[in-house]
């Protein structure tokens, strides 16, 4: 194809070549003189302009040549113009395209997001974090107070809210963001409600199994109290029948069933406490009263064979932050643990040492038996789900777990290790805020 460069070279080269052979016929037909080649010779020289006339073909090729050239220019930039509005069109395209699939993520991914402006305004949010709050003002405002508090170097944190008589829990955290327009930070979070549920339902299975585990130990604990009622009101009744009687033996007596029925009343109330629900939140816990509460339900097992059990509490110790019955069961699982790891050694070594400190704003509770140590594979395995080294059938596997999901969830620690006659676990917990 030819460019117009060419095209116009040829067309002014064509129009140079007929100029003087038309002007040299128009002066031919002025002179009244024939149009032959020789009057046309003579006229070519007797104009005293006519080299004007033969050098015609080429000015004019030229002139028509940079017309042209100019004009191809033009066609390029036209054509260049054209096709990066086409490009730019099409990165439009592109970007409207990224930016709604972005938005799509955006609002269907299951992690709820929210920025928030420099004066803590919401700027946008999506479907995961509506849900969560479910539209309640007052669910989110509390929400962003308690995100406010954490320091976006810090790692997630679970909250709780009360949303439409509901409680849900999320884990989030906060992220500081600049250079993103009028978006100062984010609150991420992510929906842990149905995995508390599950946890709770998990370490109330955990609790019955304890409870069941133990029904035929305090069944013997209970029968006792209940022989001992039954001898005394039948040495009773004797004595009656051989009035007068004394009446500070009478008294004795009396004295004696009163004791029997405490110490039963004593085993079946913290049995009914132990197997009651946990409350919703977190409250003040004793740790003596959680460890002598163990240390009840564990009455029978302790008694068959003989076991020593030491207990040194620092005087004084604060409250830890958590829930005592599932402090309780953290302490049953691990004295149960001591209790089986020592029930083949001598008698004369048989001893469960309980010790509690408090050091830097955290309550350390020890547990030491004389049961000759762990593995470094059961130290590694303890707190896995369903690791025992019991036989089949008496032992879920769970207690470890569990106890360490409690430990952990009460924002405390619980690690494992052997000193030198046998296993050392420590609890690791929070002191309870003052109020």
């Amino acid at each position: 194809m030819m460019t117009k460069t060419f095209q116009y070279c040829v067309y002014g080269a064509l129009f140079g070549a007929l100029f003087p052979v038309v002007s040299t016929s128009f002066d031919l037909l002025i002179q009244g003189l024939p149009l032959t080649l020789s009057n046309a010779v003579q006229i070519q020289r007797d104009q005293p302009l006519h080299w004007v006339i033969d050098s015609a073909p080429v000015f004019l090729g030229l002139f028509a040549g940079l017309a042209g050239r100019r004009q191809d220019a033009v066609i390029v930039k036209v054509l260049e113009l054209t096709s990066l509005n086409a490009r730019l069109h099409q990165e439009q395209e592109n970007l409207a395209s990224l930016s709604a699939g972005l938005r799509q993520l955006f609002d269907d991914m299951p992690l709820g997001a929210a920025a928030y402006g420099a004066e803590n305004n919401l700027l946008s949010a999506n479907l995961a974090f509506a849900q969560f709050v479910e539209g309640s003002v007052q669910a989110q405002t509390a929400l962003e107070q308690e995100v406010a508090k954490l320091n976006p170097t810090e790692a997630a944190q679970e909250i709780s809210l009360q949303t439409n008589d509901v409680t849900k829990y999320c884990l989030a955290w906060r992220v500081d963001l600049v250079g993103l327009g009028e978006t100062r930070y984010w609150i991420l979070l992510t929906d842990v409600t149905t995995h508390k549920a599950r946890e709770k339902q998990l370490v109330t299975a955990s609790k019955l199994a304890v409870l069941g585990e133990l029904a035929a130990g305090t069944a013997h604990e209970l029968n006792q109290p209940l022989n001992h009622i039954r001898l005394v009101t039948a040495n009773l009744s004797n004595l009656l029948k051989r009035l007068p009687a004394d009446t500070d033996v009478l008294q004795t007596k009396v004295d004696a069933i009163s004791g029997s029925v405490m110490r039963a009343g004593k085993i079946i109330d913290h049995m009914r406490s132990f197997g009651r629900s946990d409350p919703a939140t977190m409250e003040q816990v004793s740790i003596e009263s959680a460890v002598k509460g163990a240390l009840i339900l564990l009455t029978s097992k302790l008694h068959d064979p003989p076991i020593q059990v030491e207990i040194n509490l620092a005087e004084n110790l604060p409250p830890a932050q958590g829930v005592e019955s599932q402090l309780e069961q953290v302490f049953i699982n691990i004295l149960a643990n001591a209790i089986d790891a020592i029930r083949d050694t001598d008698p004369s070594t048989k001893r469960i040492t309980i010790a509690g400190s408090f050091a830097e704003g955290l309550l350390s509770i020890r547990v030491r038996d004389t049961g000759g140590g762990l593995s470094d594979t059961q130290m590694d395995k303890l707190f896995v789900p369903f690791f025992t080294t019991k036989e089949v059938g008496k032992g879920t596997g769970l207690g470890g777990s569990i106890s360490y999901g409690i430990v952990k969830s009460f924002g405390g620690n619980i690690v494992v290790s052997n000193w030198e006659r046998g296993a050392e676990i420590t609890v690791s917990l929070p002191v309870a805020s003052r109020t």
